[in-house]
């Protein structure tokens, strides 16, 4: 019998985005920590930590550049246990505890003088903001020192950095901006201004550094989808997926419960749930959703397709949903996206590879959700050895297409070149280093994302330096497993 469902009232549980912005500036602030050599190097990191009253921990990572471009990256974990937070820190050596008004005060004033260059914080804080107050009078004022000597010093690993940088500088500042280009990681001999200034007159018109996005515009037109939700399986089936008791993952006793149903009434409804919640928040979260009443659904439902579903229909549904945009892919996986799109794709599409580089193909997608697809065909090749031709053949493909598309943006764009790069070097793929090098000379490829040329066949050709890809979970019953490690309240 066709039956609409209504949402059911209950416990409110939040995806991690959501908590970020709405709870953590509730917690208690734990410790905080700052490079010892932050003043001297122009460069460091500050971690801020916020306590959980069950004993986790929430941290933050900024890093800073306090001689002129403010916070170059952030990230942030949620609900880690002390050790963690511990082990964590010893990656980041001459560590010094310090109190959060000097945290705080170094971040934000760092944001200030960049922004008088007219730098703007990284993309990442706008998340990463929230793991710190407000920027309100009630916090003491300290006042620090930044730049050298007071003044705005670009200090750049590459040309190509600083010519990125450079002209925003220049229209803020004048033309007297001082930088410099160092190189240690390759230990290269330190250019002198005239060598310098050459090497950015000969960069200065390469389409790298205008303004291409840096993502694909999404202009996707979506289908109708249902707007009543036909379902016939047992009741308690849509109820325990829409509970969001069970939003982050599902307890292994209801795993097995619904799969003692048969796989093809399971798939079948999995497919008919997921369309329905698609067209429910596919033009904007709607208001009883911003409340806080996150189910968790739709990831769920995606996960379990790994299990029950087949290469065709379901294929094509987690397809339609990694075509939605931005707002509804964050709202509904945010940083949980590896682990619910890329073991599901891989079961689903590991004999489609046609279906996934037409996806690959298609325009005006959101770009950090066609990435999955990436990652799911390197699996392949890394799980099945007399695959490797084949899944290099295909990768192959996709460079030229990208190569082709890159100036366009609304295929390909650099920050999905840079993704996908990183994929090539976990894949160790050493045969098309000549096709990455052609995809380079396009000055294309967000070199943030994989770094420059050199150091992509440097990770490539010794993989120790690069570490190994994180292991892929396939078995249904480990995968909510490892969603409650990561991300249980």
């Amino acid at each position: 019998m066709a039956k609409k469902k209504s949402k059911p009232q209950g416990q409110q549980f939040l995806s991690p985005e959501q908590y970020l912005k709405q709870k953590a500036r509730s917690l208690e602030i734990g410790k905080c920590y700052i490079s010892e050599d932050l003043t001297e190097c122009g460069e460091g990191v500050i971690f801020v930590t916020r306590l959980h009253k069950g004993g986790k921990i929430s941290m933050a990572f900024y890093l800073v550049d306090t001689f002129c471009l403010g916070i170059k990256d952030s990230s942030y974990k949620l609900r880690m246990e002390e050790e963690k937070v511990q082990e964590f820190l010893t990656h980041y050596k001459k560590m010094n505890e310090c109190s959060y008004e000097e945290a705080h005060n170094w971040i934000y004033g760092a944001i200030a003088f960049a922004e008088e260059g007219g730098i703007e914080p990284d993309k990442s804080f706008e998340l990463t903001q929230y793991m710190l107050e407000e920027d309100t009078d009630d916090i003491p004022l300290i006042e620090y020192e930044f730049g050298k000597d007071g003044e705005h010093l670009l200090v750049c690993h590459t040309v190509q950095e600083a010519n990125r940088y450079l002209p925003t500088l220049r229209k803020h500042l004048g033309n007297d901006v001082k930088f410099v280009i160092e190189d240690g990681r390759y230990d290269l001999p330190q250019l002198d201004e005239e060598t310098m200034l050459e090497r950015l007159r000969n960069w200065q018109d390469s389409p790298m550094f205008k303004r291409y996005g840096p993502d694909t515009e999404y202009t996707y037109q979506h289908p109708e989808y249902p707007d009543t939700l036909h379902l016939t399986t047992p009741d308690w089936f849509y109820d325990e997926l829409h509970s969001p008791s069970n939003s982050i993952y599902l307890k292994e006793d209801l795993v097995k419960r619904i799969l003692e149903l048969p796989y093809d009434l399971v798939r079948e409804n999995l497919e008919r749930i997921i369309l329905y919640h698609i067209g429910l928040t596919c033009e904007g979260i709607p208001g009883d959703y911003e409340k806080g009443r996150f189910t968790g659904i739709i990831g769920n439902s995606v996960m379990l397709l790994g299990e029950v579903g087949n290469a065709d229909s379901s294929l094509d549904v987690v397809l339609e949903v990694l075509r939605q945009n931005s707002d509804f892919y964050e709202y509904h996986f945010g940083d949980a996206g590896n682990e619910v799109f890329t073991p599901t794709l891989y079961l689903l599409g590991q004999n489609r590879l046609d279906v996934l580089m037409s996806f690959v193909e298609e325009e005006g997608l959101y770009t950090y959700a066609k990435y999955h697809i990436f990652p799911t065909v390197m699996q392949i090749g890394l799980h099945q050895l007399e695959r490797r031709s084949e899944i290099l053949g295909w990768f192959k493909n996709v460079i030229r297409f990208a190569i082709e598309k890159l100036p366009e943006t609304q295929w390909f764009d650099s920050t999905l070149a840079g993704l996908m790069v990183c994929n090539l070097i976990d894949l160790q793929a050493k045969e098309l280093l000549p096709d990455i090098k052609r995809l380079f000379d396009t000055n294309l490829v967000e070199l943030g994302t994989c770094g420059d040329y050199s150091s992509v066949v440097r990770d490539i050709v010794d993989p120790r330096l690069a570490g190994r890809p994180e292991d892929c979970i396939f078995d249904i019953y480990e995968r909510f497993a490892d969603m409650r490690r990561r991300w249980e309240r």
